[in-house]
């Protein structure tokens, strides 16, 4: 067959995303703090965009309603005018205007019944994809229904600023723990060479506090025998917090039992050749193994139970990271409210000041013009997909709620079984975008803060015929093995046969998932020595 060039029309369906569509999808599966990170870094970018303070908002009130009370007054005077006069008057002249307040954006303003009244707000139509628009009325929409400032743009600065301070200032940074190792090298008897080891050492010892190199290693780095290495490694073990440096498990164990005085050869040899089943309390096996009373083995225990098994935990130089969450339900009279955590996304707005001045601006060439255009589109999308993904969240998280109501009620066991085509059918949207909302995304609901994939989990069904949920069962199994007696633990049949009295068709094995995925230990593991 002879191979040839040809040029062949080929018609196909495919799905071209634009991007209007691939910014809306992209703003969807972002978090409120990530959505604050993209508006900050646009802003940057965008001189369109903007963030109103919080000073600008109340002086435009402030002064809206000053306004507003000097026409109502202006208003009554007229009226009052107007009554005063002769009634043989009041025929031949007009009637005056009855004055009728209405309330627009939180403010009384006066105006007369023979206005039009008040305008009726229309949705702004979508931005003109036309790249060759060459005036902004091809892209513009009517912000000024929106905002009230379509005047000039000032700023509004106080008479006596007052100088904002972060409360972090007023609290003691937390040192690291290289640097409170660094600063024991310094204070100790090392000089020179072995300084130099110490050095490279404590900068191998990680956050729990264990070395993680080899003596060979830092041997070969620092040009020194393993004889100095062993040396000062040894000096460093006695730094604080104890137990700093050890190269594992045992050895850091050891080393806080000395600083103890306890320096029995019996805690050695159960920690470097019965560790294993030591961990898993086998102590007639240890005792046997190494022809000494069980007894002993037990109380060796207790004290081993008591080190730190991670001494450079309790030092650590991060902050904790605390959950925003993106959407708040409050319960407020027998109905639950939902409350979008929009930070600082409910001041963004398109800045007038720059849209009027390029609207009025001549001499500009048509390409500076194309770029003033393509950034005002730009800003003009963000805001409206901002907009479109608020609305979309709201409506799915009422949805979950709403369904979920006796979770919210009750507790975490009567949490049902919910799927993402459950939500999808009831809020007419498809599954893909189900699952960009509820991901990465808290709640805050009266039981507390949750993902909202927490509550979607598969079904297990019930002797009466009815269906549980696989949360609500991990919940119950954790309640179970919480009140459970330390020394006789349940084992996952004994689990699976209470959870079948309660009329559970649960098996043994699953019992055994969920109790992993719990992170909960088998039952062996959990056997407790009572304390003396």
């Amino acid at each position: 067959m002879p191979l040839s060039l040809e040029q062949v029309q080929i018609q196909t369906q495919k799905l071209v995303m634009t991007p209007q569509m691939q910014l809306s999808v992209k703003l969807l599966q972002m978090n409120t703090l990530e959505m604050e990170q993209l508006v900050q870094q646009e802003i940057a970018e965008n001189p369109f965009l903007e963030i109103e303070e919080e000073e600008e908002e109340e002086t435009a009130a402030a002064g809206a309603t000053a306004e507003a009370e000097k026409e109502v007054a202006a208003a009554e005077t007229a009226t009052e005018t107007a009554d005063t006069l002769d009634t043989t008057d009041s025929a031949a002249q007009p009637p005056a205007k009855e004055v009728e307040r209405i309330e627009t954006s939180g403010v009384e303003t006066a105006t007369a019944s023979g206005d039009s009244g008040e305008p009726e707000l229309e949705p702004p139509p979508p931005p003109d994809s036309n790249e060759g628009a060459e005036t902004f009325d091809q892209v513009d929409v009517e912000w000024d229904d929106y905002y009230d400032d379509s005047g000039p743009h000032y700023r509004s600065v106080r008479e006596e600023p007052e100088e904002e301070r972060d409360f972090t200032e007023y609290t003691a940074t937390r040192r690291s723990l290289y640097d409170q190792l660094m600063w024991q090298l310094r204070v100790s008897a090392l000089e020179n060479k072995e300084r130099e080891i110490g050095e490279f050492l404590i900068g191998n010892i990680d956050d729990n506090g264990y070395l993680k190199t080899t003596i060979a290693e830092t041997a070969e780095a620092t040009h020194a025998s393993a004889e100095e290495v062993e040396r000062v490694l040894r000096i460093i073990q006695t730094f604080e917090p104890t137990g700093v440096g050890a190269r594992d498990l045992a050895e850091c164990l050891l080393i806080q039992l000395e600083s103890r005085g306890l320096k029995d050869p019996l805690y050695r040899e159960i920690l470097t050749k019965h560790f294993q089943h030591l961990g898993q309390q086998k102590f007639r096996e240890i005792a046997h193994d190494l022809s000494v009373d069980e007894d002993r083995v037990i109380a060796a225990f207790r004290e081993i139970r008591r080190c730190e098994p991670k001494p450079g935990r309790s030092i650590t130089k991060d902050t904790p990271r605390y959950i925003e969450p993106d959407v708040i339900v409050k319960k407020v009279d027998d109905r639950f409210l939902y409350f979008l955590n929009e930070g600082e996304l409910r001041h963004l707005r398109v800045n007038s000041y720059y849209r009027h001045l390029l609207e009025s601006s001549n001499g500009v060439s048509d390409k500076e013009r194309q770029y003033y255009l393509n950034k005002y589109r730009s800003a003009v999308w963000l805001i409206r997909n901002i907009e479109r993904r608020k609305g979309t969240i709201l409506r799915v998280t009422e949805a979950i709620i709403e369904f979920q109501k006796d979770f919210l009620e009750k507790g975490h066991e009567y949490l049902r079984p919910l799927t993402l085509r459950q939500i999808a059918d009831t809020v007419g949207m498809h599954e893909s975008t189900i699952a960009r909302v509820t991901s990465n995304k808290y709640v805050e609901t009266p039981r507390g803060v949750f993902l909202l994939k927490y509550f979607f989990s598969s079904s297990l069904d019930r002797d009466d015929g009815s269906t549980a949920s696989s949360r609500s069962i991990k919940e119950i199994i954790r309640k179970m093995v919480a009140d459970e007696n330390p020394s006789a633990p349940l084992s996952d049949a004994a689990i699976a046969n209470i959870l079948k009295q309660r009329g559970f068709a649960i098996a043994r094995r699953t019992v055994a998932k969920y109790r992993d995925s719990l992170k909960i230990l088998p039952a062996n593991l959990r056997r407790k020595v009572s304390r003396r």
